[in-house]
């Protein structure tokens, strides 16, 4: 069922219900007023018998013509009966409407009473005369008052009918228009594919509006889509490149090697080649596993503290006996809040990168490792004294396999920074690098905790 079928139904049904309430309603009123006024006309016919019977020696001519004018203008199967003070029948003579004695007693009591009995209405009263004390009781069905409330009731129950038809398709009108935005969204998004993620949804100026909201987070979806296709297509590129040099080299050595016959030590030459490249595309073959490893679900979390990771690392690649690398591990009293949950492989080999960097950019010079906590915030520190990275270039050393100038005589893949940023943000941080050229660099990773 389409959308606004569904909103068209779940409107109308609620009309329905706070409809029929209301006709409910209205209906049980009328009818109780109904009664009402029914009960009232039952006792003016009550005190009229009593002054028929009763009251003309009390009354003057003309009013007695009154009286004598009302009476015979009698109810629907109207019954009058008059009792006197021994619950004796008087005036009147009863036929099939017999009332019990604990009736009468109970209008002598109450001096007044209504009920109901079957589809007639009873009223009886205590009539005080000269000649004595009597008790009067009506009976009659409202014949006319019953039409009407039957009247009323079909009147209702059509224009409930109608009402509800007329609420579906009004319903069904506003909703096609409240979803008009949205099936011009969903063409436009059918517009959209792997090769034109640059194509954007229309957003209006109403930016508090629900559709425009939709419209910008599907625009912003679409920017992480382009962005993640784009660094996908440029790794695919680079690693391809990467790739293929040590492969071509090794080709090359063995190639060349075994056109002619050798010596020993140039043979020995050849393989020293043929592993030193062998070790580089070992060397990128990890690191991209390693970055296969980010695309997986986020399993194997665990609380970490960053100041017993930050050891790991240090440890892992300090060099034995040296204090090269100092670390400074702030306040004790805040390395409790230092705590974080992520995979603890993931995390070492991104602190990995950046320390393995600052210990080949600057050999033999000290290395500075600070833990710090602030603002809910916990930071790592990781400085050296190294080679420096040219202004223009630290917008781009977290882009794969991209290399400073200044680096290319060192070994390396330029994949570790872009995996780095890759796991820290993967855990909702970030990190910053810092630089002078031919002074030192120094990279923050924030966590927040």
């Amino acid at each position: 069922m389409k959308v606004k079928d569904r909103l068209s139904l779940q409107f109308t049904f609620l009309f329905g219900v706070v409809l029929f309430s209301v006709l409910l309603g209205i209906y049980l009123l009328e009818d109780n007023n109904r009664k009402i006024s029914f009960y009232e006309k039952l006792e003016d016919r009550a005190f009229i018998a009593g002054e028929f019977y009763l009251a003309e020696d009390n009354m003057t001519q003309e009013n007695f013509n009154q009286v004598l004018k009302k009476y015979p203008q009698t109810l629907s199967n109207e019954v009058i009966s008059i009792y006197n003070e021994k619950y004796q029948p008087v005036f009147i003579k009863e036929d099939t409407a017999r009332w019990p004695k604990q009736l009468i007693q109970e209008v002598v009591q109450k001096k007044k009473t209504r009920f109901t009995k079957g589809n007639q209405q009873v009223v009886g009263i205590y009539y005080v005369d000269n000649s004595g004390n009597f008790e009067v009781i009506v009976s009659a069905t409202d014949d006319a008052g019953s039409e009407n409330m039957r009247t009323l009731a079909y009147i209702m129950f059509f224009s409930f009918l109608v009402s509800l038809v007329i609420t579906f398709f009004l319903g069904r009108l506003f909703a096609t228009l409240a979803l008009r935005p949205i099936s011009k969204m969903i063409e436009n998004i059918k517009t959209i594919r792997s090769t034109s993620l640059n194509l954007r949804l229309p957003v209006g100026k109403l930016t508090a509006d629900e559709i425009n909201q939709l419209s910008i987070t599907v625009n912003n979806l679409l920017e992480h889509l382009e962005q993640s296709f784009q660094a996908q297509q440029s790794f695919i590129m680079n690693a391809s490149h990467e790739l293929k040099t040590p492969i071509t080299s090794i080709l090359g050595n063995a190639e060349i090697t075994l056109r002619n016959t050798r010596n020993e030590e140039e043979y020995k030459k050849a393989l020293i080649n043929i592993v030193k490249e062998a070790g580089k595309l070992n060397g990128i073959m990890s690191t991209l596993l390693e970055l296969a490893q980010i695309n997986l679900d986020k399993s194997a979390l665990q609380q970490i503290r960053l100041d017993e990771l930050l050891w790991e690392v240090i440890d892992e690649w300090g060099k034995p006996g040296s204090d090269s690398i100092k670390v400074d591990y702030g306040n004790p009293a805040e390395l409790s809040n230092c705590v974080i949950m992520g995979n603890r492989r993931l995390l070492f080999i991104a602190l990995s990168n950046i320390l393995k960097n600052a210990i080949k950019f600057s050999p033999n010079k000290p290395i500075y490792c600070k833990l710090s906590f602030t603002n809910h915030q916990a930071i790592i520190s990781i400085k050296d004294n190294g080679i420096g990275i040219a202004p223009q270039e630290i917008s781009k050393i977290f882009q794969p396999f991209y290399r400073a100038a200044n680096a290319q005589v060192f070994e390396g893949s330029g994949i570790g920074l872009y995996l780095t940023d890759r796991i820290i943000r993967l855990y909702n941080g970030k990190v910053e690098a810092r630089s002078t050229l031919n002074e030192g660099t120094e990279f923050k990773v924030f966590f927040s905790v």
